[in-house]
């Protein structure tokens, strides 16, 4: 069934890919027009090229030997081609073929272990049960995921060869973006490293969390750029492997890129003539140089005269009493003249008319008699196509029907699946809880019975080096925590009794702290405003200078109930 499953799938595929591309040469018949003229321009190249080239070497006597020789050539290099292509397929078939034969023999190799042993037919069918289970594990992950990669890659290439191929100017500058996001990134690695000495690693995390997100980000963006210009280099090597092949065709048929030396002869020759043409020009062009010098002379004293006579003549209107008959003359002609021209210009752009509708007809007539066999062929293809479309719909129908009963299939063996393996957790799972009070049971009797053997005295085993059982050792801590106990309700007892004296005497030296502050303050603030006094060592803030200076030789320390309490010496 999975061979036909196979079978349907590989049809499918081809016949999909056939759709596509009737499709694809459907709806671009611009595209094949020019392909058609481009060809067509190409063929008649070729064969101005075939032309010249039989009539050099129609004189030469070796050429039809060489010509054999190079057919030869040819012939021997595709055939070449064909045996190495056809060497790729047979090697790839041989490596499949293998690939088969040892998945044969591992399954032979079992199926002998399996007979040899003395296996009961429980045994046997588990083992199919497995084996059935595990070529449907394959058919649900396997397969599905090398399918699927296989359309992702068909996609990536019909993307690829539908894009317009890059240039060395896209992959340029692709390069300068990756260079710039190289360096985009060691700068910030750089602020990172700079703000971690800075601030420490505790506060710098969250305060580098922006840096290492951006970071990332560029990261991220770098090794898509460095996946695309390695992509655009495999297009490039490629397109640089197609030219090379197009220009060693070019030089089988068209011979090399070198001139001869009669070809160099007539180049020569060609370039004399040249040269001495260019200097007869120039002569001319000298000639006629010095003649427009002349001209342009001639041209400024006619302007003089010109205006002289105009002159005169507006003098001689004015005083025949007809001003302006020369202007309204000039005007007169000059509006002639413009009719003439636009009459001539008419009738240029009618002839012209005429003759761009006459050789577009002629034009539309020669490309529906070029394009009548591609009409006709391009029926062909139609009919074709809704052939292929029909036996399209048909596989495809095929294919739904087996993909909808392989999926049953599936979930129903999955379901199953699912089944037993809940029922494998839950009895795992009671029987690590069982071996869990079984140990913890055994804990217990090991216990008893250590105990035993300290109470009855069988062996001169003892728990402790003071302490022989147990029950001695529980005995024992009880009788500490009892005066642990005691002395602790001792302590409390003390401290109920002694702490309202002793916080009546913190509030009585906090409150004299108080007293002598302000006394400090008060003798500073008399020194501020009777300096004299205090130079001369006299008046009250003297004395209250004395009083409270800063030193503590006065001040003696007792320590009164666990409390440092300090008193004033007399």
């Amino acid at each position: 069934m999975y061979e036909h499953y196979q079978q349907l799938q590989n049809q499918f595929k081809t016949v999909h890919k056939e759709v596509d591309q009737l499709r694809a040469t459907k709806s671009r018949p611009g595209e094949l027009r020019r392909e058609i003229a481009q060809l067509e321009e190409e063929s008649q190249q070729l064969t101005e090229k075939i032309a010249n080239l039989k009539k050099k070497t129609t004189s030469d006597p070796g050429f039809q030997e060489l010509l054999a020789a190079t057919s030869a050539l040819r012939k021997e290099q595709e055939e070449q081609a064909k045996l190495a292509e056809r060497k790729r397929d047979q090697m790839l078939s041989l490596s499949l073929a293998e690939k088969r034969s040892k998945e044969a023999e591992a399954r032979l190799q079992d199926l002998r272990a399996s007979l040899s042993q003395d296996a009961t037919p429980e045994q046997l069918f588990e083992r199919l049960q497995s084996q059935v289970v595990r070529n449907n594990d394959i058919l649900a992950t396997k397969f599905p995921a090398e399918f699927r990669t296989q359309q992702e890659t068909l996609q990536r290439l019909e993307q690829a060869l539908t894009e317009p191929p890059k240039t060395e100017h896209d992959i340029a500058d692709m390069e300068d973006e990756v260079q710039a996001l190289r360096r985009a990134i060691q700068q910030f690695q750089a602020q990172i490293a700079d703000a971690q000495v800075a601030q420490g690693n505790g506060e710098g995390e969250d305060k580098l969390a922006v840096f290492r997100q951006h970071a990332n980000l560029q990261a991220r963006k770098l090794a898509e750029k460095e996946d695309e210009l390695e992509q655009l280099r495999v297009d490039k090597q490629r397109l640089v492997r197609s030219t090379e092949e197009l220009e060693a065709k070019l030089a089988s048929i068209s011979g090399n890129k070198f001139m001869s030396r009669e070809e160099f002869k007539q180049y020569a020759t060609t370039l004399r003539n040249k040269t001495n043409q260019y200097k007869k020009v120039k002569a001319e062009l000298a000639e006629l140089t010095a003649e427009s010098v002349v001209l342009h002379r001639t041209e400024q004293l006619l302007k003089s005269k010109d205006a002289d006579l105009e002159g005169f003549l507006r003098d001689l209107e004015r005083q025949k009493g007809v001003s302006g008959f020369l202007a309204t003359q000039d005007k007169i002609d000059d509006i002639s003249v413009q009719n003439a021209r636009v009459n001539a210009l008419k009738g240029e752009t009618l002839e012209e008319i005429s003759r761009v509708v006459t050789d577009i007809n002629q034009a539309l007539k020669e490309r529906k008699n070029q394009l009548a066999p591609q009409i006709k062929e391009l029926r062909t293809v139609r009919q074709r196509y809704q052939e292929m479309e029909q036996v399209y719909l048909e596989r495809k129908a095929q294919y739904d029907h087996t993909a909808v009963g392989l999926e049953a299939e599936r979930l129903k063996l999955e379901q199953e699946c699912a089944a037993f393996q809940e029922d494998a957790l839950r009895e795992e799972s009671q029987f690590h809880l069982l071996h869990c009070q079984l140990q913890l049971q055994q804990g217990k009797a090991d216990k008893v019975a250590q105990e035993i053997e300290f109470e009855q005295g069988t062996s001169n085993a003892r728990l402790l080096r003071d302490i022989r059982s147990f029950q001695e050792l529980y005995k024992h801590k009880v009788a500490q925590q009892e005066s642990l106990t005691k002395e602790l309700r001792k302590q409390q007892k003390t401290l109920k009794t002694s702490a309202p004296a002793k916080k009546q005497q913190r509030e009585m030296f906090e409150g004299l702290m108080q007293l002598l502050s302000c006394k400090a303050r008060l003798a500073q603030q008399e020194n501020s405003g009777n300096g004299n006094a205090n130079r001369n060592g006299s008046g009250v803030g003297g004395m209250g200078q004395d009083l409270f200076d800063g030193r503590t030789e006065g001040i003696a320390h007792y320590e009164v109930g666990g409390a440092n309490v300090m008193t004033l010496e007399a």
